[in-house]
């Protein structure tokens, strides 16, 4: 099962990586200090460059997990209603969320894990179940097992209940999608103020390169230009924490 938790970058992925991050230093190190030998200063922020990507990687998956999640439920919703169990369900949802999602699927590689488990192994599909809930950490997801495994004890409409968490995902993910379109236009605004300056120094450096070759040229303007770095750092952290919002 899919721990959504964590994430680990591939040969690929370090390599795309490092090679932005460098990338990077370099266009830094030149705008604001007109030496690239001031890129290594960005080796210190590699670990915390990474956790950042890393974290929004993370994001959208568990949202990409929670919309194939939301599919599920109606196509196991429809499978149950049809007189087919659980086990049914999945086994007949793995080849649909191939086929809209493709092979990157993360919820149908752990369908297929679960339904491996119980058609093999023989396990219990509620076990099961709970085992991908608690993979995938999300709250909708144990939810839903909670209420299988009610409904399945007690005799209650399982279809009703599948319905009802479908309608639920869904109305949390319009909210969510609602917030995200609010959230991205302040970011919009912000990573303007954030690029402000860049922008400044490049156009100067572009128009009048004597009017600012003091910030470079001496000790009291690389000072000054380690500032206003520091200062786009700090705005940019605060950005970040401003539009973390979650529901």
């Amino acid at each position: 099962m899919t721990d959504l938790s964590v994430y680990e970058f591939s040969r690929k992925e370090q390599i795309l990586f490092f090679s932005c991050l460098a990338a990077a230093g370099l266009v830094i190190s030149y705008l604001m200090y007109r030496n690239i030998l001031f890129s290594a200063v960005i080796i210190p922020f590699a670990g915390k460059i990474k956790g950042f990507v890393t974290d929004s990687i993370i994001k959208n998956r568990r949202r990409r997990y929670m919309t194939e999640f939301k599919d599920f439920l109606f196509m196991a919703s429809t499978a149950i209603g049809a007189g087919r169990s659980m086990k049914d369900a999945i086994s007949e949802s793995i080849p649909s969320l191939l086929n809209i999602y493709g092979k990157k699927s993360i919820l149908a590689a752990d369908l297929t894990i679960a339904y491996g488990r119980m058609e093999t192994g023989g396990e219990n599909d509620v076990s099961v179940l709970r085992d991908l809930a608690d993979a995938s950490g999300l709250e909708d997801v144990k939810d839903f097992v909670t209420v299988y495994s009610i409904c399945k004890t007690t005799g209650a409409s399982l279809i009703s209940a599948l319905g009802k968490a479908a309608g639920v995902i869904m109305e949390k993910m319009s909210i969510d999608r609602e917030i995200d379109e609010i959230v991205r236009r302040k970011e919009g605004e912000g990573l303007v103020i954030f690029a402000m300056p860049a922008l400044i120094i490049l156009f100067l450096n572009l128009t009048a390169p004597d009017y600012i070759a003091p910030l470079y040229e001496t000790a009291a303007g690389r000072v000054i230009m380690t500032a206003v770095l520091a200062s786009n750092i700090g705005i940019y952290a605060m950005i970040q924490r401003i539009t973390n919002v979650e529901i």
